[in-house]
This record gives C-alpha cells, sequence and structure tokens, in this order.
C-alpha cells in the first residue's frame, strides 16, 4: 500500500482492507513508519516507535475488529513493558507495569501499540511543550500548538500517521487538541472506560481514557470495544441498549438542543469560534431538532477553586510516590514551573479544602443535571480561542503560580473541564475552518450515561460534510503524511 493511499481511510476502512486480503498489518505496519519518517522531524508527535512491535504485525489475517491496525498510545504507563515517562524528566525511564484494562480490550480487538505520542507534563498543561522532548506542532500551521495533553497523539493522526490514537482527558485533554488539529474527540462517561486496574476514574473522576480519531464510525466501533467496568471498580455505569456501531446508523428523533457561546469564565470567545458554533446550531435545527440558546447556571468561581484543589491533592499525593520510585528529587532541575506550581500548593492542603471541594463539585453535578432533565444536548464551543503560538502559555516559564496556571487553561478549558466534573459525556467535533485556515471544533455534551445520542448526532452532523476532502471536509493540513499523486 502506498503512502497516499494509507493517509485517505480510516481504521474501519483499513480493516475492510485486511479482512479482504488487500493489504497485511506489515505493509501497514511499514506505512506508519513512513509517515512517521516524513512527518514527525517537523512537528515532534511521535517520542518513538516500538521496532519489535513493527517487527511482530503479522502478515496474514486475524481475529478482531482492527486486527493488524497499528496504532499510537499516549506517554502515560498503558502497556506493560513500555515507556511511560508522562512528559517529565521525574519519570524519565519507568515503565507501565502492567496493561490498562482498556488497552487490554483494544488490544483483544487487535489494535498493535508501535509507539508513544507527546503529552503536556503529568498532563497538567494544555499546551504540549515539556522539556524532556520539545514542543509538539500543529500539522495546520507549524508555528502553533496542539492544546494538551493528548497534543502528540491529535497532532500524530491529523498529519496521517495512524488512523487513531489513544488518549487521556482530565478537563479537555482528548477534545481541544482534537479541536486545535480539527478531530473528533470524545470524553466518554465517568466510568465508562475503566480505569483499571488504578482507580475506577483517575484523578479522583475527572479523568477517562479514550482515543482521537478522524470518523464517528471509528469512535463508535472503538467505545464498543473498551466499554465496561472491571471487577472492584467501585460503581458501574449502566451498559448501552445497543452496540455504538450500531446506534449511529439510525438517525436521532428530533432532540431539545441548547446551545451557548457565552464563556462561563467571562472570557471572550473568539468570533470566528462563536459564529462557527452558531452556524452548527442551526444546521442541526435544519435536521428537526428544537434548538435554542441556553446554558446551565453554576457558580463558575466556585469550581474553579475547587478544581485547583482536586488537581492539587491529586500530584501531591502522587509525585513523591514517582520520586521515590526513581530516586530523584521533585524540584526545577525535573519539573516544570507549572507542575511545582500545582504540587506545592496542594502539598499545603489541608484535608477539609479537599472535602469542601468535592461538595463544591457535587452542588455543581447537581445544578447541570437540572439543566439536562429540560435538555437532551448542549452545543459549546470546545475552546474559546484558535490554536496559539507555541510558547505563549510556555509551561516552564519563570513567576508561575496555582492561579497562572489555571488562568493559561482557561481560555481552552473554560467548556470543557466542567463535565469532566459531572462526569458527563462530551464530544468535539470539526465543525468549522477558520479564515486562518486554522480548524474550529464545537463540543456536545450529553446526559450521563448517553454516548449513543453524541454519536448519534455527531454521524448525523459527519453526513453533511465532505469526507472525500479530509476530514468533515476540511482539506488537508500543509503538513500531512501522503498526498495523492496527481
Amino acid at each position: 500500500m502506498r503512502l497516499d493511499e494509507y493517509v485517505t481511510y480510516d481504521g474501519i476502512g483499513l480493516a475492510e482492507l485486511l479482512a479482504k486480503g488487500e493489504i497485511t498489518p506489515k505493509e501497514l505496519g511499514g506505512c506508519v513508519v513512513d509517515a512517521v519518517a516524513a512527518v514527525n522531524p517537523v512537528l515532534n508527535a511521535v517520542v518513538e516507535l516500538y521496532p519489535d512491535a513493527l517487527d511482530a504485525l503479522p502478515q496474514t489475517r486475524g481475529a478482531g475488529s482492527f486486527y493488524g491496525i497499528p496504532t499510537l498510545t499516549k506517554d502515560f504507563p498503558v502497556e506493560a513493558g513500555r515507556p511511560g515517562e508522562c512528559g517529565s524528566k521525574l519519570a524519565k525511564g519507568f515503565r507501565a507495569l502492567r496493561d490498562t484494562v482498556a488497552w487490554q480490550r483494544l488490544k483483544a480487538a487487535g489494535l498493535v501499540n508501535v509507539g508513544r505520542t507527546t503529552t503536556s507534563e503529568f498532563g497538567v498543561a494544555a499546551a504540549t511543550e515539556t522539556s524532556l522532548y520539545g514542543n509538539t506542532a500543529n500539522p495546520w500551521d507549524i508555528r502553533r500548538g496542539v492544546s494538551g495533553s493528548s497534543g502528540g497523539a491529535a497532532a500524530a493522526v491529523a498529519a496521517g500517521l495512524v488512523p487513531f490514537a489513544h488518549g487521556g482527558d482530565g478537563g479537555g485533554s482528548i477534545r481541544n487538541p482534537a479541536s486545535f488539529c480539527g478531530l473528533i474527540g470524545l470524553k466518554p462517561s465517568r466510568g465508562r472506560v475503566t480505569g483499571s486496574p488504578g482507580a475506577n476514574a483517575p484523578l479522583f473522576g475527572l479523568a477517562t481514557a479514550f482515543m482521537l480519531t478522524k470518523s464517528v464510525r471509528d469512535t463508535a466501533l472503538l467505545l464498543d470495544e473498551c466499554h465496561g467496568p472491571d471487577a472492584g471498580d467501585g460503581y458501574e455505569i449502566c451498559a448501552p441498549h445497543t452496540p455504538y456501531s450500531e446506534a449511529i446508523r439510525r438517525p436521532p428523533e428530533a432532540l431539545r438542543i441548547g446551545f451557548c457561546v457565552k464563556s462561563w469564565s467571562q472570557t471572550t470567545c473568539d468570533p470566528e469560534i462563536a459564529e462557527s458554533v452558531l452556524k452548527t446550531a442551526r444546521l442541526l435545527a435544519s435536521y428537526g431538532h428544537e434548538v435554542e440558546e441556553a446554558a446551565p447556571e453554576f457558580d463558575y468561581a466556585a469550581f474553579l477553586e475547587a478544581q485547583k484543589v482536586i488537581w492539587g491533592a491529586d500530584l501531591a499525593a502522587g509525585l513523591p510516590q514517582v520520586a521515590q520510585q526513581m530516586q530523584r528529587e521533585i524540584g526545577p532541575e525535573n519539573l516544570s514551573a507549572t507542575v511545582l506550581a500545582v504540587y506545592h500548593f496542594g502539598k499545603d492542603l489541608c484535608a477539609s479544602r479537599l472535602v469542601n471541594a468535592f461538595k463544591v463539585y457535587d452542588e455543581m453535578t447537581r445544578r447541570v443535571g437540572r439543566f439536562f432533565n429540560r435538555y437532551d444536548l448542549l452545543l459549546t464551543p470546545t475552546s474559546c480561542i484558535q490554536p496559539e503560538i507555541l510558547g505563549t502559555y510556555d509551561p516552564m516559564r519563570a513567576g508561575i503560580d496555582i492561579d497562572t496556571v489555571f488562568a493559561d487553561m482557561e481560555l481552552k478549558e473554560t467548556f470543557t473541564a466542567l463535565f469532566n466534573g459531572t462526569g458527563q459525556p462530551a464530544i468535539s467535533l470539526p465543525t468549522g475552518t477558520s479564515s486562518a485556515g486554522l480548524p474550529i471544533g464545537s463540543q456536545l455534551v450529553a446526559r450521563f450515561g448517553r454516548e449513543d445520542l453524541l454519536l448519534g448526532v455527531a454521524r448525523q452532523l459527519e453526513e453533511n460534510f465532505d469526507r472525500n476532502n479530509g476530514v468533515w471536509g476540511q482539506g488537508l493540513p500543509p503538513v500531512f503524511a501522503g498526498r495523492p499523486r496527481a
């Protein structure tokens, strides 16, 4: 298979070719190697490829929805024996002791992890810029960033290296990179994708792992393959009534959809982003949905303060364990100013502040839940800003404190982080393009456990765009691993 052919397929498209015997997993591995060689020196999205995994790719067909399809995992502990350095000098050299259960399930579906992608340090900053492996550039404009923390995954998929890639989302870390790079990024409901063998949902329930993709059908089938609880999970989410890959085949009935473009943090939303979301609202109305301006009411300042406490407490507990295991010091020689600011804030907290932070989240979740008693979906911008110039929010710059860290993130995570707190499913969709040719993402949010609604409406929107011209008719980014031959 030629590289310019490989890059035109999503995962299911490649799986269909594999099932027919028209290509082999070994050929796909060769395409990944060629793609990384072609664009990674410019993007810095892939930390490394795994030669042993590439060499082991078979020449024959096998069982599994995605049998033999190579993918990339975020630089966190995901697969036993593979590096999981979390983008940090503190964790340099660390290797995962065991597979995550979600990754075990995706492996059982046939996926092969052939390398790891860049991340912001410990997933904190909303910018994939680290002292461990440098900055990751956006394929749409290499002067600009990819957000974070799953920035390397987003850049890799957008540039055609793999059809989808693994990421994680604790405040918008799948959705914002997807928005910046013109992809589909789903954050599933809390508990839909188990965090086992660790916490059921990491970061006190705020974070979850999943994949960034080029198509809704890939998103649906990947979720089919990895969702569900594991033995010992503290709670179990209700299973879907039908497989997600079947649910997207049925057009959704008329839904009541609220839309909002006014930032809850009072940050001004970029006018082009706001107009793109309004255009998406009009498109949804044209399908027969009842669409009106509406938004949940909650105390954003109290929510933000609680978020600082929860993130700080989590880092204060986790970093000393990493430092002890790796025999390194917690200090500026091993950690960015951003991570140190959150760590020191968390280290000085008392237990009552953490308890009170959870109370704030409980109240906020009730308020948002009452909003979704009236609406099936909420439509918002994913980010308030377009991709910024690299270094604008440098996580390593001097003078950063806890307020600076969250001010840096606010422009990107105002609309996303709330739903990590409530645990609801939310998805970023590539519904627009700016006058500068940069992708614009719209976020859809559903009630807890209703990924089927999100994916059904996402598929409805997807069918409106030209799928023969890049992802959702955006065309191809300037930095792309393969272009059609003349």
